[in-house]
């Protein structure tokens, strides 16, 4: 058996691709059926029993070309203004070569269908569809493959698979009759003698020969966007099309194994639908050059596989092998046969079929384990040059098990709502822009180019955009973002150990998302307010700022329980046991006022806002499990607690507990818990820059709390160093650093200086 590289065949572009598929099938149904084909060092391998030298003489002398027409097409000779390319008809009717007797054949009986209905020149509408059904059930099967290629006559509609077009043609360009003038350019059809340039040109195809001083000329359509010529396409400012007649034969021969099927989808709010192998609706982004602006009609995913596969079965498995599975069914993989892969090829996303390019990566994800698939090319049919369409390459993918991915069914439906929001007409720029970032990162997720938190501060992000767009966003009827279950918070937890997302996620666990936008509820059922009760503080301000401003209004909301000694329990009050800061990172950020270290913070913290945050935490934060993955440039060895935030965050925390004092003291300093009430003004003062009389209010309190502080007077600090103090007591710290904090500003007895005595060890073990 011969093995050989078809160098001409590659996977891209597009034409090069389909090439490959017709020379398998043309090889497989005309020469050899035990010929295969794979993909290997960026070509196409064909396993077969005739030789590269019988490849070509086939292919010369013995190629019976599959009979294509397209009778419900313009300007293709079936009607009385198609003069000249009546002509090109005539001459395949009445060519006496047996390869060429079908062909003749089947425009014979499309002429008589034609006349059978009175048609005059190209049919519209009804008159289309009715064509279509009569021509499907009078060709010979051959010509019937083409059809199902080009069209999908359903009950209800007649609906154009965007690879073949608009019912086989792009535009003015006619896919049928341009074949027929292929390959009347490379053959005689009187003598079936193949002409000068015909074998150049088909080594050229194959294997990839150079052929330099050869002219050629012709269209290819959408199929390769530098064939197709234009700017660009040449050196100079202008390039023609340069279109290798092989190249164009083949690859339509190779097309017809993506045809189109009706079938029924039994999931909700699905009807019969459009059936089309790896075609997905276009999904806006994921590629380097995207923008708002682009227009595309599909996405087509094309497979490459690495292990020898043969065609399959006959025509009759290949039409009606119809089920809708998963994308890789195991039964394929033990036995490689690509006409049921194409025939097969329906991803899913959990109980559904994918809808768009997001949801096949998705699917790639989450249940295409690479078992002979090694990569998938995603093109995506897209507006250029005008109204014409061109098969742009945008990436590839590899078919791998990544569980995370599955998390995205949380919001399934809602990424389906923004998706159609954020393509809408009158959206807002910045929506949009949103919904391609947040494309963009789902796209390199599912390439491992992107991590589970990226995805997060992208989410974070979008809901960013649409509070600011409210008006827009309650017109369109999209909810706010359902909360995520935990586990995304445990699996962000491995990737990322940094000073940032400590903080971040001791923010976020306080309750942070009603006051980042207004959104309201529990769980599921979140709405969008008007934000009448003030909760909601954010604004397009720095961290510090926003920080400042939360505070204000956390003061504000406890002055307001406390005037009307209500009892309930504050919606927008912070759990019992949120995660905790460690201090050294409170120190760390104090000191290093980064606006890229503060932007980066409040992005994760937008993302983890969205996350079901556990309350139940320990009281000591370095009992949290961190991995020492990553690590964070401003993360000190040993905290430096400025001591003006050691004042104030004592008094802001308003209590001790005793048992913590005693364990940090190593002395029996308190008889009891110690709360210490609110000292008015305290906040205001910090916020506002004056450090000397917020630390001296705070010291005058402690005193009056008996904690002894050893500083009876204020602390100066530079008004922008205290207003990031102020910012500071927005993290929360455990109890246990509160009383960390108190020993650094008490004033020590001489016992409290000396060593605790057996009693007093026991006592703290106790």
């Amino acid at each position: 058996m011969a093995i050989l590289a078809l160098r001409g065949c590659t996977p891209e572009p597009l034409s090069h691709y389909l090439k490959a598929l017709g020379v398998l099938r043309l090889v497989v149904e005309q020469r050899d059926s035990q010929a295969l084909g794979y993909w290997k060092d960026e070509c196409f391998w064909l396993e077969t029993q005739v030789s590269e030298t019988e490849l070509v003489q086939f292919f010369l002398e013995i190629y019976k070309p599959t009979p294509l027409i397209a009778p419900w097409n313009g300007s293709t000779g079936f009607y009385a203004k198609d003069k000249a390319q009546h002509k090109l008809l005539e001459a395949f009717i009445d060519s006496p070569l047996e390869r060429f007797k079908d062909y003749g054949k089947t425009i014979a009986i499309a002429i008589a269908e034609v006349n059978a209905l009175q048609l005059k020149a190209q049919p519209q509408n009804e008159e289309k569809r009715y064509l279509l059904e009569r021509l499907r059930n009078s060709l010979p099967d051959a010509a019937v493959q083409w059809l199902d290629t080009c069209a999908l006559i359903t009950a209800e509609t007649l609906n154009f698979p965007p690879l073949a077009g608009t019912g086989g043609n792009d535009g003015n360009f006619e896919f049928s009759r341009t074949y027929m003038q292929q390959i009347q350019e490379l053959f005689d059809l009187e003598t079936g003698k193949a002409g000068e340039s015909a074998e150049r040109m088909l080594r050229a195809a194959l294997l990839g020969d150079a052929v330099p001083g050869l002219q050629f000329s012709g269209k290819i359509g959408q199929f390769n966007p530098i064939a197709a010529g234009g700017a660009n396409a040449a050196p100079g400012y202008d390039g023609p099309s340069r279109v290798n007649p092989w190249d164009f034969i083949l690859m339509l021969e190779g097309m017809m194994l993506f045809a189109a099927s009706s079938t029924r989808r039994y999931e909700q709010s699905e009807g019969g639908t459009l059936a089309y192998p790896f075609t997905v609706r276009p999904s806006r982004g994921g590629y380097g050059s995207a923008s708002e602006q682009d227009t595309a009609r599909a996405e087509l995913w094309v497979p490459l596989w690495s292990r020898p596969a043969g065609l399959g079965e006959l025509k009759l498995l290949f039409n009606e092998g119809r089920a809708k599975v998963c994308l890789f069914p195991s039964w394929i993989f033990a036995k490689p046969n690509l006409q049921l892969l194409f025939n097969e090829g329906r991803a899913k996303v959990g109980t559904r079929s994918a809808k768009n390019g997001i949801d096949f990566a998705r699917a790639l994800s989450t249940q295409g384990v690479n078992r002979g698939i090694d990569q998938f090319i995603r093109y995506s049919f897209q507006e250029r040059n005008g109204l014409s369409y061109f098969a742009i390459p945008l990436g590839r993918f590899q078919p791998k098990f990544r569980p995370q991915v599955g998390y995205l069914a949380e919001i399934d439906f809602w990424l389906a709502r923004f998706e159609q929001a954020a393509q809408d007409s009158n959206a807002p720029a910045t929506v949009a822009r949103s919904h391609r970032q947040l494309t963009d990162v789902l796209m390199d997720w599912n390439r491992d180019k992107a991590t589970l938190l990226d995805v997060l501060i992208a989410l974070g992000n979008v809901e960013a955009v649409l509070s600011r767009s409210l008006k827009f966003t309650q017109s369109k009827y999209l909810p706010p973002i359902p909360q995520l279950e935990s586990r995304w918070l445990w699996d962000c937890r491995q990737i990322d150990n940094s000073l940032e997302f400590r903080l971040a996620l001791s923010l976020a666990g306080a309750n942070l998302r009603p006051r980042l936008v207004p959104v309201r509820g529990e769980g599921n059922k979140l709405i969008w307010t008007d934000n009448e009760d003030g909760v909601t503080i954010w604004q397009a301000s720095s961290l510090t700022r926003n920080l400042v401003n939360w505070l204000r209004r956390e003061e504000i909301e406890a002055q307001k329980r406390e005037n009307s000694k209500k009892k309930e329990e504050n919606p927008t009050e912070p759990p019992k046991h949120p995660p905790l800061a460690r201090l050294a990172d409170v120190a760390a950020w104090i000191e290093n006022d980064d606006p890229m270290m503060d932007a980066r913070i409040e992005a994760i913290a937008r993302g983890l806002s969205l996350v079901e945050i556990p309350t139940k935490r320990p009281r000591k934060p370095q009992e949290i499990p961190f991995p020492p993955q990553k690590t964070s440039k401003y993360q000190p060895k040993q905290p430096y607690v400025p001591l003006a935030y050691a004042l104030v965050a004592i008094a802001h925390h308003q209590f001790l507990r005793a048992t913590d004092v005693l364990k940090v003291f190593a002395k029996p300093i308190l008889a009891e818990d110690k709360s210490i009430p609110r000292v008015p003004g305290m906040l205001a003062r910090l916020a506002s820059g004056d450090c000397w009389g917020a630390t001296a209010l705070a010291a005058r309190r402690l005193q009056a709390s008996g904690l002894q502080p050893a500083i009876t007077e204020g602390i100066f600090e530079k008004s922008d160093r205290a207003i990031r103090i102020a910012a500071a007591l927005a993290f929360p710290i455990s109890e246990f650093d509160t009383a960390r904090l108190l020993k650094q500003v008490r004033q020590l007895t001489k016992d409290e200086y000396g060593f605790p005595t057996p009693e007093e060890l026991q006592q703290i073990a106790d």
